[in-house]
């Protein structure tokens, strides 16, 4: 098969319509030979039934129902181990990135042999404040403490080769953040110029931009325990420093500093750091106690196809 489109869904009914339309078009553009694989993230809307609507109507269309949501990164995973194409386009269902995207990183791909990966990226952000704000904290947060560097400017939509796409799956973490496994797989990547729009709707809510960020930095950083070493060395010193003083202090004057207030600022000051610390240690203790487990980090309910009977 000479292409594979995979996209996920989650609360996406509205959407799917559209995107097949247009997607489902430009890949006609390109080869006949292709399929369109949905990955339900346990969406609690329609979007099943709309898909697999989809399925009767289209042998092209494969819809993977998950078991569950098992969130966005971990059902693209999905649908790139049940992609058989040549080359596999990835892309969010909801239009914010254009459909039609393919066809240019397609014609881009062509133009360099040896080019594994086409990466939409964006010449300027256009998103509400707020969002903009914690995107741009993440992107530098992340980078300062990992490895790996990531482009605030990148996309979800991309073009890959069979060769990169193999490499991707080989990647077995139960905890799984896509935009830097992306970037640590290697391979040779261009950048292809793009827009994304916003349409006010979001299912990354607060509270899972903070789980998704803490998930991300301890997966691909060991830096937050060097700098809990450091710290810790910074108190000891500091402390040792003012053993040190308060016993001159003794000897030669005769007198010492005394104060509830400023003792328990720095009993508090202590114990706070420690307990930091600690909860630090715990989450990467987590993660051993995951991957040690060695769970699947999907589960695929069942596969709608109109060729094997739905």
């Amino acid at each position: 098969m000479k292409l594979s489109v995979v996209t996920t869904l989650y609360r996406s009914s509205r959407y799917i319509e559209e995107f097949y339309e247009r997607i489902a078009a430009d890949a006609k553009r390109l080869t006949n030979d292709f399929e369109i694989i949905f990955v339900n993230d346990g969406s609690p809307d329609d979007s099943l039934d709309v898909a697999r609507r989809l399925c009767a109507r289209d042998s092209r269309v494969k819809v993977c129902d998950l078991a569950r949501n098992f969130g966005q990164h971990r059902a693209l995973m999905c649908g790139l181990r049940h992609a058989i194409g040549e080359r596999v386009f990835i892309i969010d269902v909801d239009l914010e990135e254009l459909p039609e995207n393919l066809g240019r990183f397609w014609h881009a791909m062509d133009e360099d042999e040896e080019t594994d990966v086409i990466v939409g990226q964006l010449t300027e952000k256009t998103m509400p404040f707020w969002k903009g704000a914690t995107s741009d904290l993440f992107y530098k947060l992340f980078n300062a403490l990992s490895s790996v560097t990531l482009s605030d400017r990148d996309i979800i939509a991309r073009l890959m080769k069979r060769n990169y796409v193999d490499a991707l799956i080989h990647y077995g973490e139960t905890e799984v953040f896509l935009p830097a496994i992306w970037v640590d797989a290697g391979f040779r990547q261009k950048r292809v110029v793009a827009t994304k729009s916003f349409d006010g709707n979001s299912s990354y809510t607060l509270r899972k931009k903070l789980t998704m960020a803490v998930e991300a930095i301890t997966s691909f950083s060991s830096k937050p325990l060097i700098m809990i070493f450091y710290l810790g060395l910074l108190f000891f010193v500091g402390s040792a420093a003012v053993i040190v003083y308060l016993l001159l202090r003794k000897l030669v004057w005769g007198s010492v500093f005394l104060g509830w207030t400023s003792l328990m600022a720095v009993l508090f000051l202590i114990g706070g750091t420690i307990i930091f610390a600690l909860g630090v240690v715990g989450i990467y203790i987590s993660k051993i106690y995951l991957e040690v487990k060695a769970r699947p980090n999907s589960i695929v309910r069942k596969i709608y196809h109109r060729d094997s009977g739905m």
